[in-house]
């Protein structure tokens, strides 16, 4: 799994979505960060670097740039990951984690599993 930084998943959730961005659109909508635009490119660049992200286009200096890895594999893996490091690969220690530590995660867990039935018809 390539490790990205929680700074280059920012810029990694924007090019999901997009499908296709250029780096202009993606600097606008990292603006409440406060990153300054090289900030922004070294990020890019640093996703480019480990095969993350590739460029479709390239006009003049204007580069469009796209996912290459795919969003729910890289969640995937992530979860994986946490599981196994935190919780010997258990999503039941996980949640029962959840559920004994914090009142708002229960009645969340307990809200869903009550109307689950409903979710599966």
């Amino acid at each position: 799994m390539k490790r990205i930084s929680d700074a280059e998943l920012e810029i990694m959730k924007i090019i999901w979505k997009e499908k296709a961005v250029k780096s202009k659109k993606i600097i606008e909508q990292v603006k409440d960060f406060n990153w300054n635009d090289n900030t922004v490119r070294t990020l890019i660049n640093r996703l480019i670097k480990k095969k993350a992200v590739g460029i479709s286009e390239k006009n003049g200096k204007e580069y469009t740039f796209v996912p290459l890895i795919d969003e729910e594999e890289y969640k995937s893996e992530v979860k994986q990951k946490f599981l196994k490091t935190f919780f010997n690969g258990s999503a039941l220690d996980f949640v029962k984690f959840l559920m004994d530590n914090d009142e708002k995660y229960y009645k969340e867990i307990c809200d869903f599993l009550e109307h689950y039935d409903d979710l599966e018809e």
